[in-house]
């Protein structure tokens, strides 16, 4: 019987949802943050989940740091 990879891996079940608990709590603070800042909120707020979700430690810094010059230096 085929499994998926995730749940061959030991911890990759808690690893997946401790990985989507992080994105849900950046996604809630860049919208927070984002609602003060500009009229897109919500696309910064799922765009930074995103890529706290898909993309590597170094993915997400790169990210956020485009956030930070686009948005929070205007």
């Amino acid at each position: 019987m085929f499994t998926p990879a995730v749940l061959q891996v030991p911890g990759g079940v808690e690893l997946l949802a401790f990985n989507v608990l992080i994105a849900l709590v950046v996604g809630y603070f860049i919208y927070r943050d984002a609602q003060k800042r500009t009229d897109n909120a919500a696309l910064w707020a799922v765009g930074m989940a995103a890529a706290s979700l898909f993309l590597s430690l170094i993915g997400f810094v790169i990210a956020y740091v485009v956030y930070y010059i686009v948005v929070v230096r205007k």
